[in-house]
């Protein structure tokens, strides 16, 4: 078949999704395990996620360090020995330590799916929190800490959080350099002994899964109660947004300012969700939106702004973010309430509302793609607490959002009145 290269593909709308059965299950000592066998490599993906994340430390870096630190030796095997062994395997362990939860993600050849357990299930389970280990980490964490704290765009996101949350709130507090000093051995074991347990875990398992896989995992995982056997819950924490809505802070010799606007928003379980997304998405969600055509393409002010929704597992947030010329940054923030102000006074065109839908759908569709990304789609429904059908739901919702339902949300979510600012750079 030749291709006609004068005539664009027809654009297919996308209304139906397929995500692979999820099998659900229990190790024999009841840690629940969600499980998807897709691929047909024989590879797998296993995510070990604990309630271990910020939200849980009671000071500033332990939730992070505990994690970082359970590769770099346990009671079987030196840090050298794990990466050699891990590496020799062909296999991949990653963290990730975010503001709900704590997440090592194994990923691995099955033919070595037993060695790379053996050696990950000691880590987990008997780190060994060595005095010079964590010496050596904090010091380079700690550079790396002070080379970040001088650029406008870090500091403009680390400030933002607190405004929105408030510096004591788990999604809104930071860390300072001082903080560094009172991270010891004996506080990341009291961590890890409290959180990183049989009681606190969920396991999801994706790529070529079979019965023999299932079995290895509970040898390794489910065999006996390890860790704390309190149940971890998470207590409720009142955010307190800044309620005085323009901020500045000073940074000199830079020739960026960076910009943040916005403010506390839905999740995912509400039902505007679904029509906020695609107003946001409209307004600075992708390269083609009301903000780049504005800011980039006619003003020149930036090479990049984006906004969206950033849904937690406690709280969500509405953020607008770009880092600008720093003698424009007042023009940025003009055009960006110009911008908001039109969204909700004037009616959106069918063309540009479709083309936002299938782009919505399209991008949606590419976070499908392979097992593994799969096995990530189906992590954040249960964490998040949704439906298995939440994305088909979200699918159907997207298409049926009318120019009238935009003006709607953007009055009802997008206030630019409403929106906290923070601008950091030169005055």
């Amino acid at each position: 078949m030749q291709l006609n290269r004068n005539s664009a593909p027809k654009i297919k709308t996308i209304k139906e999704i397929a995500l692979p059965a999820i099998n659900k299950s229990n190790l024999s000592n009841d840690i629940p395990v969600f499980t998807i066998n897709v691929g047909t490599q024989e590879v797998v993906k296993i995510q070990l996620v604990f309630k271990a994340g910020i939200w849980f430390q009671s000071q500033a870096l332990e939730a992070f360090f505990t994690g970082q630190m359970l590769e770099e030796g346990s009671t079987k095997y030196t840090a050298a020995e794990i990466a050699e062994k891990l590496d020799d395997y062909g296999a991949f362990v990653h963290k990730k330590i975010n503001r709900d939860n704590a997440c090592i993600d194994i990923f691995t050849l099955n033919k070595h799916l037993t060695s790379v357990l053996t050696i990950v299930a000691d880590m987990v389970k008997n780190p060994k929190f060595g005095e010079a280990e964590l010496n050596r980490l904090l010091e380079q964490e700690k550079q790396e800490f002070i080379v970040r704290k001088q650029k406008v765009t870090y500091i403009a996101q680390k400030q933002f959080s607190a405004l929105l949350f408030g510096e004591n709130h788990p999604y809104g507090s930071s860390a300072k350099l001082e903080d560094y000093e009172s991270i010891t051995p004996a506080l990341l074991k009291e961590f890890h002994q409290k959180y990183y347990g049989s009681k606190n875990c969920r396991i999801f398992i994706s790529g070529k899964v079979n019965e023999s896989t299932l079995n290895l995992v509970n040898k390794y995982f489910g065999e006996d109660d390890w860790g704390s056997n309190t149940l971890v819950k998470t207590l409720p924490v009142n955010a307190n947004s800044s309620t005085n809505l323009k901020h500045f802070i000073p940074k000199e010799n830079v020739l960026q300012s960076a910009i943040r606007m916005g403010k506390r928003s839905i999740g995912r379980n509400h039902p505007d969700y679904f029509a906020l997304s695609v107003v946001t998405t409209l307004f600075g969600g992708y390269f083609g939106s009301r903000l780049m055509s504005n800011i980039r393409e006619d003003k020149g002010y930036t090479y990049g702004i984006y906004a969206g929704i950033y849904p937690q597992i406690q709280d969500s947030s509405f953020i607008i973010s770009s880092e600008v010329g720093a003698d424009v940054a007042q023009k940025a923030l003009d055009e960006i309430r110009f911008e908001l102000k039109r969204l909700r006074t004037e009616s959106v065109k069918e063309e540009e509302l479709s083309l936002v839908k299938n782009y919505i759908s399209g991008t949606f569709l590419r976070t499908l793609n392979g097992p593994f990304a799969l096995g990530e789609v189906i992590k954040s429904l249960y964490e998040h607490g949704l439906p298995e059908d939440f994305y088909q739901q979200y699918l159907n919702q997207i298409h049926n959002v009318s120019p009238e339902d935009i003006k709607g949300i953007a009055n009802q979510y997008l206030q630019e009145d409403q929106m906290i600012e923070l601008v950091v750079g030169k005055k």
